[in-house]
C-alpha cells in the first residue's frame, strides 16, 4: 500500500481550501453548498447568504474524522512538528533500547527509517485470518502448506512448504533474540493484524526472558485524513512518527490473555470465541470484539451458504455487472466493514465460487495472458439466486480459524445475531 497524501496536512493549504470553498458557496455553486451541508449539524438552514468561514472549517474537520477545526489545526501542527524533527535529523526515537519493530508486512519499513527509527524491522507475514489455525503438532507445516498451495501458486512463487517452514522458524528466532530488549508491534484494527499480534504475544509469553523484555503495541483504528483509514501503510513518515507517543506497554496479564485468545481462534468450536466475547478483560484488546465477530462471519450464511466476503463480492457484481478482479476488489473494499484482505487473499477466497456444477461467478473469455487481477468476472444466474437467498451455495471444505467447514457438517448463522449460530449435519 502506497502512502496516501490524504493523510498529510499543511495548515496554510487547509486555510486556503476553507476560503475557496466559502467563496464557491457564496457565488452560488450548488455542489459546493451540498458538500458543506452533508456534515453540518444545521444543514437545512445553511444557505449562501448565512454561511460563514467557521461553518466550512467545521465541515472540513468532520470530513477528516475530527470533531472541530481547532482539533484539525492541532493535528496539522503536530504533523508539521514531526516533519521538522525529521528534516533536522533529530536523534532516533527508539535509540534508548535495542529495538525490534514487528509488522505483518513490509509496507512501513522504509518510512519508519525516514521517520527517525533506528531499530531493526521484522515483517512477520502469515495471513492467519484465512486457512487452518489448528492446535495440531504440525501446525507450522499446515500453515506453510496452505500458503504454498493457495497463495504462492497464484503468483508463481516457487517456494516449497519446507522453505516457508524454515523462514517462519528463522523469523521466530529473530523475534526471540535476547539482544532485542524492546519489541514494538505496529498493528491496525483488522483481523490480519490482530491475529498476528495475539499469535506472537502468545509465543513471546513462552520465552524464558520475557520478564526482562519491554513489550509495546502501537495500535491504530483511525487516523485523520480525507479518505477512509484502512492501514498504517497509508500514512506518511511524520504520521508514523507521531504514533510513537501513543504506544502502550504489554503486561503479564495481557500476555496471558493473548494466549487465551489465540487458543480460542484455534478451537474447532465457535463457543470458545463466543465465551471470550463476554470476558471482562477483553477491553485490554480494544479492537478484538469486532475482529471475533467479523471472523465468525466467514462461516456460511444460514440462507445463502456464503461467507460475508463472498456475499459482499457478489453484491458488487450484481450492481456493476462484468468487471475485472481488480475493480471487484476495490468495490468489495468499499463495502467491507473491517477491511483485512489483500487483493490476492480476496481472490483466493472468491475462487470457490467458480467451481462446481453450478458456479456463482464465471470468468469471461480473455485475450492474451492476463494476470488473475486483470481477468474479467461476471455473476451467474445461480449467483443471483444465492445472493437473494433463494438458493443455497454448497461450499467445499475450508477453515475459519480452527473451525472446519465441510458440505456435510458445519456451523452456520445469519451473520447478524450470534444467537442464531447453530450446527448443521447432513
Amino acid at each position: 500500500m502506497q502512502t496516501d497524501s490524504a493523510f498529510s496536512f499543511n495548515l496554510s493549504d487547509l486555510k486556503s481550501q476553507a476560503k475557496s470553498r466559502l467563496k464557491a458557496v457564496r457565488s452560488g455553486d450548488h455542489h459546493a453548498l451540498q458538500s458543506v451541508r452533508q456534515l453540518h449539524p444545521t444543514q437545512t438552514q445553511l444557505n449562501p447568504d448565512n454561511i460563514t468561514l467557521a461553518d466550512v472549517q467545521f465541515v472540513m474537520a468532520r470530513e477528516c474524522g475530527l470533531p472541530s477545526w481547532s482539533s484539525l489545526v492541532h493535528h496539522a501542527e503536530m504533523l508539521e512538528h514531526h516533519k521538522q524533527q525529521m528534516e533536522q535529523g533529530c536523534e532516533a526515537l527508539d535509540k534508548d533500547l535495542a529495538t525490534l519493530h514487528i509488522r505483518c508486512g513490509h509496507d512501513i519499513a522504509q518510512r519508519l527509517a525516514q521517520a527517525g527509527f533506528y531499530g531493526d524491522f521484522l515483517p512477520f507475514i502469515d495471513p492467519y485470518c484465512m486457512g487452518p489455525l489448528t492446535a495440531a503438532p504440525d501446525f507450522e507445516r499446515q500453515r506453510a502448506d496452505y500458503i504454498r498451495q493457495y497463495l504462492l501458486s497464484e503468483i508463481g512463487d516457487p517456494r516449497t512448504t519446507d522453505d516457508i517452514v524454515t523462514e517462519t522458524a528463522d523469523k521466530l528466532a529473530q523475534f526471540a533474540n535476547p539482544e532485542y530488549r524492546r519489541l514494538v508491534f505496529w498493528v491496525e484494527h483488522d483481523n490480519y493484524d490482530q491475529l498476528m499480534l495475539i499469535r506472537l504475544l502468545a509465543y513471546v509469553s513462552s520465552l524464558p526472558d520475557v520478564a526482562d523484555r519491554q513489550l509495546e503495541i502501537i495500535e491504530v483504528n483511525h487516523f485523520p485524513g480525507n479518505t477512509r483509514f484502512i492501514g498504517l501503510g497509508q500514512l506518511p513518515a511524520e504520521g508514523l512518527r507521531s504514533l510513537w507517543q501513543h504506544r502502550r506497554s504489554v503486561d503479564s496479564v495481557t500476555l496471558q490473555k493473548a494466549s487465551e485468545l489465540w487458543q480460542g481462534f484455534r478451537s474447532p468450536d465457535p463457543a470458545a470465541l463466543l465465551g471470550l466475547l463476554n470476558a471482562p478483560w477483553l477491553s485490554r484488546f480494544e479492537n478484538m470484539a469486532q475482529v471475533i465477530r467479523r471472523h465468525l462471519q466467514e462461516l456460511p450464511h444460514q440462507q445463502s451458504g456464503l461467507s460475508l466476503t463472498q456475499s459482499l463480492a457478489l453484491t458488487v457484481l450484481s450492481a456493476s455487472g462484468t468487471m475485472t478482479v481488480a475493480d471487484l476488489f476495490r468495490g468489495y473494499q468499499a463495502l467491507e466493514p473491517l477491511p483485512f484482505l489483500g487483493d490476492l487473499m480476496f481472490w483466493v477466497l472468491l475462487k470457490p465460487l467458480l467451481q462446481g456444477s453450478q458456479p456463482l461467478i464465471c470468468l469471461e473469455p480473455s485475450t492474451g495472458a492476463a494476470s488473475w487481477l486483470e481477468q474479467t468476472v461476471s455473476l451467474t444466474e445461480q449467483g443471483r439466486l444465492c445472493l437473494s437467498q433463494q438458493q443455497k451455495m454448497v461450499s467445499g471444505t475450508y477453515w475459519v480459524g480452527g473451525i472446519k467447514v465441510s458440505p456435510e457438517q458445519h456451523w452456520t448463522w445469519d451473520h447478524a445475531s450470534l444467537s442464531s449460530l447453530h450446527w448443521v449435519q447432513d
